[in-house]
Protein backbone atom coordinates (compact mmCIF):
# COMPACT_ATOMS: atom_id res chain seq x y z
CA UNK A 1 0.00 0.00 0.00
CA UNK A 2 1.05 3.66 -0.57
CA UNK A 3 0.26 6.41 1.37
CA UNK A 4 0.01 10.20 1.22
CA UNK A 5 0.92 11.96 4.47
CA UNK A 6 -0.59 15.78 4.16
CA UNK A 7 0.54 18.76 6.21
CA UNK A 8 -1.42 21.99 6.09
CA UNK A 9 -4.50 20.21 6.35
CA UNK A 10 -6.32 23.03 7.26
CA UNK A 11 -5.94 25.59 5.01
CA UNK A 12 -8.41 26.32 2.48
CA UNK A 13 -5.61 24.34 -0.26
CA UNK A 14 -5.21 21.65 2.42
CA UNK A 15 -9.28 20.96 2.75
CA UNK A 16 -9.98 21.30 -0.67
CA UNK A 17 -7.26 18.43 -1.17
CA UNK A 18 -9.15 16.21 1.53
CA UNK A 19 -12.71 16.37 -0.50
CA UNK A 20 -11.14 15.68 -3.59
CA UNK A 21 -8.68 13.22 -3.24
CA UNK A 22 -10.40 10.27 -3.39
CA UNK A 23 -11.36 11.34 -7.21
CA UNK A 24 -8.32 10.74 -8.18
CA UNK A 25 -6.38 8.23 -5.61
CA UNK A 26 -9.50 5.75 -4.16
CA UNK A 27 -6.34 3.11 -3.44
CA UNK A 28 -4.37 5.44 -1.47
CA UNK A 29 -4.46 6.02 2.16
CA UNK A 30 -4.52 9.62 3.10
CA UNK A 31 -3.26 10.45 7.11
CA UNK A 32 -3.90 14.78 7.36
CA UNK A 33 -2.05 16.03 10.19
CA UNK A 34 -3.33 19.48 11.74
CA UNK A 35 -3.07 21.67 15.13
CA UNK A 36 -6.52 23.69 14.18
CA UNK A 37 -8.70 21.36 12.60
CA UNK A 38 -10.45 19.18 14.96
CA UNK A 39 -11.11 16.33 11.93
CA UNK A 40 -7.60 15.87 11.56
CA UNK A 41 -4.72 14.18 13.00
CA UNK A 42 -3.28 16.64 15.56
CA UNK A 43 0.11 17.44 15.38
CA UNK A 44 2.02 20.91 15.71
CA UNK A 45 4.93 21.39 13.42
CA UNK A 46 7.37 22.68 16.09
CA UNK A 47 6.37 19.39 18.27
CA UNK A 48 9.29 17.06 18.82
CA UNK A 49 6.46 14.20 19.83
CA UNK A 50 5.01 12.66 16.89
CA UNK A 51 1.31 11.23 16.47
CA UNK A 52 1.81 7.07 15.69
CA UNK A 53 0.30 8.01 12.28
CA UNK A 54 3.53 10.00 11.26
CA UNK A 55 5.76 6.23 11.06
CA UNK A 56 6.80 5.43 7.63
CA UNK A 57 5.49 1.93 7.65
CA UNK A 58 4.58 1.98 3.74
CA UNK A 59 5.61 3.55 0.15
CA UNK A 60 4.84 7.61 1.48
CA UNK A 61 4.49 10.48 -0.67
CA UNK A 62 4.52 13.76 1.75
CA UNK A 63 2.51 16.92 0.62
CA UNK A 64 2.83 20.24 2.63
CA UNK A 65 0.57 23.05 2.39
CA UNK A 66 1.59 24.35 5.75
CA UNK A 67 4.16 27.41 6.02
CA UNK A 68 7.58 26.25 4.37
CA UNK A 69 9.47 28.16 7.44
CA UNK A 70 7.81 25.62 9.41
CA UNK A 71 7.93 22.46 7.67
CA UNK A 72 11.20 22.29 6.73
CA UNK A 73 12.94 22.56 10.41
CA UNK A 74 10.59 19.48 11.16
CA UNK A 75 11.60 17.35 8.39
CA UNK A 76 15.19 17.75 8.94
CA UNK A 77 14.30 16.38 12.53
CA UNK A 78 11.83 13.66 11.24
CA UNK A 79 13.88 12.53 8.42
CA UNK A 80 16.56 11.41 10.80
CA UNK A 81 14.43 9.04 12.91
CA UNK A 82 12.22 7.81 9.76
CA UNK A 83 12.75 5.02 7.52
CA UNK A 84 13.79 7.59 4.51
CA UNK A 85 13.63 4.68 2.38
CA UNK A 86 9.41 4.93 2.20
CA UNK A 87 9.48 8.40 0.90
CA UNK A 88 8.96 8.35 -2.09
CA UNK A 89 9.01 12.26 -2.71
CA UNK A 90 7.91 15.59 -1.63
CA UNK A 91 5.50 18.06 -2.80
CA UNK A 92 6.10 21.44 -1.02
CA UNK A 93 4.13 24.53 -1.16
CA UNK A 94 6.37 27.88 -1.22
CA UNK A 95 5.53 31.48 -2.83
CA UNK A 96 6.55 33.61 -5.55
CA UNK A 97 7.04 35.97 -2.76
CA UNK A 98 10.60 34.36 -3.16
CA UNK A 99 11.03 36.14 -6.30
CA UNK A 100 8.55 39.25 -6.23
CA UNK A 101 9.86 40.31 -2.68
CA UNK A 102 13.59 39.83 -3.20
CA UNK A 103 14.84 43.06 -3.27
CA UNK A 104 11.65 44.50 -0.50
CA UNK A 105 13.07 47.15 1.82
CA UNK A 106 10.47 46.68 4.68
CA UNK A 107 11.63 44.73 7.52
CA UNK A 108 8.09 41.79 6.76
CA UNK A 109 9.19 41.38 3.40
CA UNK A 110 12.43 41.01 4.10
CA UNK A 111 11.68 38.48 6.13
CA UNK A 112 9.35 36.78 4.61
CA UNK A 113 11.71 36.79 1.77
CA UNK A 114 14.07 35.45 4.05
CA UNK A 115 12.29 32.56 5.63
CA UNK A 116 11.12 31.49 1.87
CA UNK A 117 15.05 31.31 0.53
CA UNK A 118 16.61 29.83 3.28
CA UNK A 119 13.59 26.70 3.80
CA UNK A 120 13.82 26.45 -0.59
CA UNK A 121 18.01 26.02 0.04
CA UNK A 122 17.55 23.73 2.89
CA UNK A 123 15.20 21.68 1.01
CA UNK A 124 18.19 21.64 -2.34
CA UNK A 125 20.60 20.65 0.48
CA UNK A 126 18.66 17.28 1.53
CA UNK A 127 17.77 16.69 -2.16
CA UNK A 128 21.46 16.69 -2.93
CA UNK A 129 22.58 14.96 0.26
CA UNK A 130 20.57 12.05 0.47
CA UNK A 131 18.73 11.78 -3.08
CA UNK A 132 15.36 12.47 -2.23
CA UNK A 133 13.22 13.74 -4.90
CA UNK A 134 11.41 17.21 -4.44
CA UNK A 135 8.77 19.36 -6.10
CA UNK A 136 8.44 22.68 -5.00
CA UNK A 137 5.09 24.60 -5.87
CA UNK A 138 5.18 28.86 -5.77
CA UNK A 139 1.57 30.13 -6.31
CA UNK A 140 1.61 33.66 -6.90
CA UNK A 141 -1.69 35.31 -5.14
CA UNK A 142 -4.03 32.85 -3.71
CA UNK A 143 -7.42 33.75 -3.66
CA UNK A 144 -10.77 31.50 -2.35
CA UNK A 145 -13.41 30.67 -0.50
CA UNK A 146 -17.55 31.73 -0.32
CA UNK A 147 -17.74 35.18 -0.98
CA UNK A 148 -13.19 35.38 -0.91
CA UNK A 149 -14.14 36.25 2.10
CA UNK A 150 -11.24 33.94 4.10
CA UNK A 151 -8.28 33.94 2.07
CA UNK A 152 -5.65 36.31 2.86
CA UNK A 153 -5.19 38.34 0.15
CA UNK A 154 -7.85 39.81 -2.01
CA UNK A 155 -10.06 40.42 1.29
CA UNK A 156 -9.39 43.61 2.31
CA UNK A 157 -10.05 44.38 -1.90
CA UNK A 158 -13.47 43.04 -1.07
CA UNK A 159 -13.96 44.73 1.75
CA UNK A 160 -13.06 48.18 0.28
CA UNK A 161 -15.35 47.38 -2.36
CA UNK A 162 -18.13 46.90 -0.73
CA UNK A 163 -17.85 49.59 2.04
CA UNK A 164 -16.68 52.55 -0.27
CA UNK A 165 -18.65 54.48 -3.23
CA UNK A 166 -15.14 54.95 -4.79
CA UNK A 167 -11.35 53.62 -4.88
CA UNK A 168 -8.65 55.77 -5.83
CA UNK A 169 -5.47 53.61 -8.07
CA UNK A 170 -2.69 55.03 -10.46
CA UNK A 171 -3.64 55.13 -13.83
CA UNK A 172 -0.94 52.82 -14.55
CA UNK A 173 -1.01 49.78 -12.08
CA UNK A 174 1.16 46.05 -12.81
CA UNK A 175 0.01 43.06 -13.57
CA UNK A 176 -1.16 40.12 -11.01
CA UNK A 177 -1.80 36.54 -11.93
CA UNK A 178 -4.61 35.79 -9.27
CA UNK A 179 -4.90 31.63 -8.72
CA UNK A 180 -7.43 30.03 -6.79
CA UNK A 181 -7.09 27.02 -4.27
CA UNK A 182 -8.52 25.02 -6.07
CA UNK A 183 -6.11 25.61 -9.24
CA UNK A 184 -3.37 24.51 -7.14
CA UNK A 185 -4.39 22.00 -5.78
CA UNK A 186 -5.30 20.20 -9.42
CA UNK A 187 -1.23 21.04 -9.87
CA UNK A 188 -0.76 19.27 -6.76
CA UNK A 189 -2.99 16.33 -7.50
CA UNK A 190 -0.86 16.23 -10.97
CA UNK A 191 2.49 15.86 -9.28
CA UNK A 192 0.80 13.50 -7.01
CA UNK A 193 -0.12 11.54 -9.81
CA UNK A 194 3.43 11.55 -11.26
CA UNK A 195 5.11 10.46 -8.41
CA UNK A 196 2.60 7.71 -7.65
CA UNK A 197 3.02 6.01 -10.86
CA UNK A 198 6.86 6.93 -10.86
CA UNK A 199 6.76 9.56 -13.50
CA UNK A 200 9.07 11.43 -11.61
CA UNK A 201 12.90 11.06 -13.04
CA UNK A 202 16.31 12.30 -12.70
CA UNK A 203 15.83 15.72 -14.43
CA UNK A 204 12.01 16.15 -12.29
CA UNK A 205 14.00 16.27 -8.99
CA UNK A 206 13.77 19.36 -7.12
CA UNK A 207 11.52 21.00 -9.84
CA UNK A 208 10.99 24.72 -8.75
CA UNK A 209 7.03 25.66 -10.34
CA UNK A 210 6.37 29.30 -10.38
CA UNK A 211 2.66 28.98 -11.06
CA UNK A 212 -0.06 31.36 -11.15
CA UNK A 213 -4.01 31.66 -12.38
CA UNK A 214 -4.64 30.90 -16.02
CA UNK A 215 -5.26 34.81 -16.27
CA UNK A 216 -2.40 38.03 -16.51
CA UNK A 217 -4.63 41.03 -15.48
CA UNK A 218 -3.44 44.62 -14.60
CA UNK A 219 -4.42 45.46 -11.05
CA UNK A 220 -7.19 47.73 -12.41
CA UNK A 221 -8.93 44.73 -14.19
CA UNK A 222 -8.48 42.41 -11.09
CA UNK A 223 -10.33 45.43 -9.01
CA UNK A 224 -12.94 45.74 -12.09
CA UNK A 225 -13.61 41.92 -12.49
CA UNK A 226 -13.94 42.06 -8.13
CA UNK A 227 -16.49 44.36 -8.41
CA UNK A 228 -18.57 43.11 -11.43
CA UNK A 229 -18.82 39.99 -9.11
CA UNK A 230 -20.15 41.63 -6.47
CA UNK A 231 -22.33 44.43 -7.55
CA UNK A 232 -25.43 42.30 -7.15
CA UNK A 233 -24.58 42.94 -3.63
CA UNK A 234 -23.99 46.07 -3.39
CA UNK A 235 -27.69 46.93 -3.61
CA UNK A 236 -27.55 50.95 -5.10
CA UNK A 237 -24.62 51.87 -6.22
CA UNK A 238 -21.83 50.66 -7.92
CA UNK A 239 -17.51 51.47 -6.43
CA UNK A 240 -16.15 53.48 -9.15
CA UNK A 241 -12.33 53.41 -9.35
CA UNK A 242 -10.92 57.00 -9.86
CA UNK A 243 -7.62 57.12 -11.54
CA UNK A 244 -5.20 59.28 -10.75
CA UNK A 245 -1.30 60.21 -11.88
CA UNK A 246 1.17 57.95 -10.48
CA UNK A 247 3.01 60.48 -9.07
CA UNK A 248 0.25 62.27 -7.23
CA UNK A 249 -1.44 58.51 -6.09
CA UNK A 250 2.04 57.89 -3.95
CA UNK A 251 2.45 61.18 -2.87
CA UNK A 252 -1.27 61.05 -0.92
CA UNK A 253 0.00 57.65 0.48
CA UNK A 254 3.63 58.55 1.22
CA UNK A 255 2.41 58.98 5.13
CA UNK A 256 1.84 55.57 5.14
CA UNK A 257 5.80 55.19 5.30
CA UNK A 258 6.33 56.44 8.76
CA UNK A 259 3.21 54.70 10.46
CA UNK A 260 3.47 51.22 8.23
CA UNK A 261 5.85 50.65 6.06
CA UNK A 262 5.00 47.21 5.17
CA UNK A 263 1.57 48.45 3.32
CA UNK A 264 3.34 51.69 1.95
CA UNK A 265 5.28 48.47 0.21
CA UNK A 266 2.07 47.27 -0.69
CA UNK A 267 0.53 50.84 -1.74
CA UNK A 268 3.85 50.55 -4.22
CA UNK A 269 3.63 46.81 -5.96
CA UNK A 270 0.30 48.14 -7.04
CA UNK A 271 2.38 49.81 -10.27
CA UNK A 272 4.32 46.51 -10.61
CA UNK A 273 4.01 43.94 -12.89
CA UNK A 274 3.98 40.11 -10.76
CA UNK A 275 2.70 38.00 -13.41
CA UNK A 276 4.38 35.66 -15.87
CA UNK A 277 4.20 32.48 -14.08
CA UNK A 278 3.09 29.49 -15.82
CA UNK A 279 -0.60 29.01 -15.98
CA UNK A 280 -2.29 26.30 -13.51
CA UNK A 281 -3.74 24.44 -16.21
CA UNK A 282 -0.89 23.93 -18.15
CA UNK A 283 -0.27 21.82 -15.28
CA UNK A 284 -3.14 20.18 -14.38
CA UNK A 285 -4.50 19.50 -17.75
CA UNK A 286 -8.31 21.30 -17.34
CA UNK A 287 -9.51 23.71 -19.54
CA UNK A 288 -8.78 27.66 -18.75
CA UNK A 289 -10.75 29.42 -16.28
CA UNK A 290 -11.40 33.38 -15.60
CA UNK A 291 -10.59 35.51 -12.36
CA UNK A 292 -12.65 34.95 -10.11
CA UNK A 293 -13.41 31.37 -9.98
CA UNK A 294 -15.65 30.00 -7.47
CA UNK A 295 -15.82 26.50 -6.05
CA UNK A 296 -19.23 24.94 -5.32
Amino acid sequence: MTEIKLFGASTLAGQYFKNNYRKYFNSFKLSSFSRSNKTDIYFDLTSSIYPKELILENKTLIISMAPIWLFVPFFKKFYKEANFKKIKGLIIVSSTSVTTKKYSWNNFDKKLYSDLSYSEKELLNLQEKHNIKITIIRPSLIYGNIGYEEDKNLSFLIRLIKATPFIPIPNETGIRQPIHYSQLVKCVIALSKSYLNNQINKKDELNILNIGGDEELTFEKLLSRLEENFKSKLKFRRCLLVKIPNRIFFFLFSPLIIFSPRYYAAILRISINMGGFQPSYKIHGDNKVKFPLKTK
